[in-house]
Formats: C-alpha cells, structure tokens, sequence
C-alpha cells in the first residue's frame, strides 16, 4: 500500500488548508486504483468544510476526528496546532466509508445503519469483498456508552479488527467532531471498512506506575461506576492511595487510573480506566469507560516518564512485529490513537512521544496520529482474524498495515 501524510497549520482559510495539503500528497506519490485518506483535525475550525475541501481536491473519501489540546503525531514528531492527512491508497485494498446521522435517538439503530451502508459501498466495488479491517471514529455520547458502541460494531463485522478512537477537544467534552467529506457532527459516528490485501497488526501500550494498590476485586458495578471493591464502599479503597483524601476534589486531574482484567473477553489481556470521580458520600468511583463486576482493578501513579517510556517500549515491540511477520507483506502505514490524559502527565515533555515516534519509526512507514478520549484497539487476534475489540484509556494504540 502507497503511503504519505501532509501537514498544514493554516486553519482559518480552508481553501488555503486544502490546496496545501493536497499538493504535499500529490508531490508524493501517484495514486493507485483505490484511494481513502485519514484526516486528523481541530474543533475548534470549520474541519467539515476542510474535509469537502479536500475530498475535492484529491478525488477520495476523507474521513476524520478531531484532537485533544491541538496536539498531533506524524514522522516529523510533535505538532501542535495543525491538521494532519494520512492518505492511502493500492490497486488491492478497497476502502468504503459511511456516517451516522445524529445519535442522539436510538443510536443502536444509526450503528448499524451506518455499517451496513459502508459494507454497501463496499460490495458495490466487489460483491464478495469482506472486511479485513474496520476504522471507527466516534463521538462521546449520553445517548450510548463508549464500549457499547465498540460491542455493537464489532459484532456487525464479524469481530474483524476494529481499531479508532473517541474524537477530542480540548478538554471541554462538548467541541468534539467526526467528520466525512463535510457531513460532520459531535454526536455522529464514522467508519471505514478495508478489505483486500490488508494484514492489520496492532500493539497496545499501558501506563506503568511507579507506586501501586494490590489488585482488588469489583463485587458491585454498573456502566462506568464502580459501587463496591470486595464488598466495600470503592471510595474506601480508593482513598487508601497516597496523595487522594477527602480534599481531592476529582479524579482525573490527577495522575492515576485503574488497570483492568476483564474476563468476558477470555483472553486475559488487560486494560486500562481512567478514573473520572468521586462520591465520598455514597462511596461511589466513576471511570471513563465501563468497569464490569467481576473483575480485578489496581492503582497506579504515573508521570510523564512513564507516558514516554511506555511509548518508547510500545513502539519498539510494534517494530518488532512487523519484522517478524510475512515477508510477502510489506507494512507501510502506521495509524496513532494515543489518550488525551498521557498529553496531559507529559506536562513539560509534550514533545515526547513525538519525539519517540519521530526516531524510532523506520522512514520507510508512514504515520500519523492524534490524541483522544478513548481509544479502540484489539488486545488480540486469532489466526481466522477474530480479535477481542477494547475501547481502552490511557493507553498508546496503534495500528500498522
């Protein structure tokens, strides 16, 4: 598969953005019979216009969600304040987007809508095309959960790998925008389904405190709201943790969150909650994506040197990977979902990851990334292509294909 990106800082003049950003792609490399691109933007502009724009321009589907705190990731390291395009583009991978009208009524219904129409796009390109591989991009919503969102996706396609992320603003939980070709919306969902001659490899990278709580188990929780840790009030435990008493007024200002062992996914595999608040009164914890009973949790405390080391090490084992993969594929395109709380531990650092991703990425991959409210990556993969889809927090994802 062709690869490239292309940056732009002017997001006043749309027009400007997209001429831009459309002869960077153009001066790259020649597109091939199937062309998509990946447009990570800002919520605080006219990002709707700017994806029509550039839709245009380059004659393809372009898809999108927006950035926590202006921040982005490609090749060239940290940007802040910038839009970033990712185009893709090969003679043996099909690609088929689609977007949800609003969600904010019956929203289990605009899923599976907006999936079925981009499987339609797809089979109108090759009516026995399967998707390989889903691309989910969507909004934080009261109507529906997060993880609900992701179950209902993964069982439309078959439990194929589904890997995204929840769009992001800065920090006001409301600017948030998902975006197709100028269709845009803080409470839509969109999706890209591959298929073809795509071989999707994914790495996850948690956050490793340096100081942590024994892991305890949930005995009372429902949705993102932990009741009760062993049959205690969970504010009970969570106050047992240095630094968080009475006075700490939130959770997620601070640099904590809760590791998960889930085992209704039956592979084992841990994931990351990042706690949200408190009700010292009542005892209960909220997080900021679902905590089911049954399962074990533990505190950590983290900094900024556990966002960049786990980076480092996260990046180093998706390398790893892909050198021992199949030869007959070669990976050109890495994908970045990283958690708008890691951009805020790093405080000083912000150019951390960048950083990382900037040295230690091969030239010959080319990648792009942005930070989220959430994000959406497999913790594994069987052989027949099933994966166990997680929406994770706190946690660097990505994606190579």
């Amino acid at each position: 598969m062709k690869s490239a990106t292309a940056i732009s800082y002017e997001l006043d003049n749309i027009a400007a953005a997209a001429k831009e950003l459309a002869a960077q792609i153009k001066g790259k490399f020649a597109f091939g019979k199937n062309t998509v691109a990946i447009l990570h933007g800002q919520p605080e502009m006219e990002i709707g216009e700017l994806s029509e724009a550039v839709s245009r321009e380059l004659g393809c589907q372009v898809i999108g969600g927006t950035t926590a705190a202006g921040a982005m990731l490609t090749n060239e390291g940290y940007h802040e304040l910038a839009v970033v395009l990712h185009v893709l583009s090969d003679d043996e991978c099909l690609f088929a987007a689609s977007i949800s009208g609003s969600m904010a009524n019956n929203p289990e219904q605009e899923i599976e809508n907006t999936y079925q129409k981009a499987l339609q796009n797809l089979k109108a390109q090759d009516a026995d095309a399967l998707p390989k591989m889903v691309i989910c991009i969507a909004s934080i919503l009261q109507s529906i959960d997060s993880d609900s969102i992701l179950e209902k996706v993964s069982n439309l396609c078959g439990s194929v790998p589904v890997f995204g992320y929840n769009a992001a603003d800065d920090f006001e939980f409301q600017k948030q925008q998902v975006y197709l070709d100028g269709e845009v919306g803080g409470d839509k969902l969109a999706i890209l389904l591959l298929s073809g001659n795509v071989k999707p490899i994914f790495q996850t990278a948690h956050l490793a405190g340096k100081q942590a709580l024994e892991k305890r188990l949930v005995t009372k929780a429902r949705g993102n709201v932990i009741y009760e840790i062993e049959g205690n009030p969970a504010y009970d435990y969570i106050k047992s943790f240095p630094f968080i008493d009475d006075e700490t007024k939130t959770l997620f200002n601070y640099q904590f969150f809760v590791e998960m062992q889930n085992d209704e996914a039956n592979d084992g595999i841990a994931v990351s909650r990042a706690l949200h608040s408190y009700d010292k009164e009542s005892g209960e914890v909220t997080c900021f994506a679902n905590v089911p009973e049954n399962s074990y949790i533990g505190l950590l405390y983290c900094d900024g040197n556990d966002v960049a080391n786990t980076c480092e090490s996260g990046i180093k084992e998706l390398i790893d990977k892909i050198n021992a993969a199949d030869d007959d594929y070669e990976y050109s395109t890495v994908i970045i979902a990283t958690c708008s709380l890691r951009n805020m531990f790093l405080t000083d650092m912000k150019q951390a990851e960048g950083d990382r991703v900037r040295n230690l990425f091969p030239p010959s991959l080319t990648v792009s990334g942005l930070y989220a409210f959430g994000e959406i990556a497999p913790t594994s993969v069987r052989d027949n292509n099933k994966a166990v889809n997680r929406l994770h927090n706190a946690t660097l994802t990505v994606c190579a294909f």
